[in-house]
């Protein structure tokens, strides 16, 4: 029997690991109300249409991103530069996961959601900001381990689109080796970046994870 007493949040995480696999716009409403338990009508009390449903899911997303990633990050080093490798082995990790390599939701939104409603590439613009913001914030703060002429925005911004990319072929290919691999290059960004002789960032590069078929 459909629950007509389904919360927001409970909508939004009974639908966003199946957004995630499959895609926003391939998941058509009938399905979305069937993997919700919700009316319709409830449905539409929460969300005025499909549209409204994406972006809170992208408020989710980002949501999910600060509280399991980026806050953490500051209890797991007091250095703000090795918080950034913390943040690289978090990520990789969560692709590594069942489903193999799903991507980057917010990343996957880029590709279905754009083109549809300029409001979707304003919001997304906005989230990836906040993204950006959080790592560069991490390199002012440890500055003075960076060489004098890294720009800490520029590098957020290479970082960012560094990993966004790992993560986009990581889904194409499911291949967990290939993801590591470029996930390196994330990382052999940060390294780069630091003075000689700094410690920061003299660790073992992390395995790669062994491949394993998707589910």
């Amino acid at each position: 029997m459909v629950n007509q007493k389904r919360t927001r949040d409970d909508i939004l995480e009974s639908v966003i690991d199946t957004v995630h696999r499959k895609g926003f716009v391939a998941t058509s409403l009938s399905e979305l109300f069937k993997l919700s338990g919700a009316s319709s009508g409830s449905f539409y009390n929460y969300f005025s249409s499909k549209h409204a449903l994406a972006h809170a899911l992208i408020d989710l997303e980002w949501q999910k991103l600060e509280q399991h990633v980026l806050q953490p990050a500051a209890d797991a080093s007091p250095s703000p530069i090795e918080q950034l490798f913390w943040i690289l082995d978090k990520l990789e990790q969560k692709q590594t996961q069942s489903p193999l390599c799903s991507g980057c939701l917010l990343g996957n939104f880029i590709v279905d959601l754009v083109e549809q409603d300029d409001s979707f590439r304003e919001h997304l613009q906005h989230i990836f900001q906040h993204w950006q913001d959080a790592l560069a914030q991490r390199l002012r703060q440890g500055q003075g381990q960076l060489k004098a002429d890294i720009e800490p925005d520029r590098l957020a911004e290479q970082i960012i689109t560094v990993i966004e990319g790992a993560m986009l072929m990581g889904r194409l290919h499911r291949d967990a080796i290939r993801l590591h691999r470029s996930f390196e290059i994330a990382r052999q960004l940060i390294r780069q970046a630091l003075r000689e002789g700094s410690s920061v960032g003299d660790r073992p590069a992390q395995p790669a994870i062994a491949q394993h078929p998707a589910t």
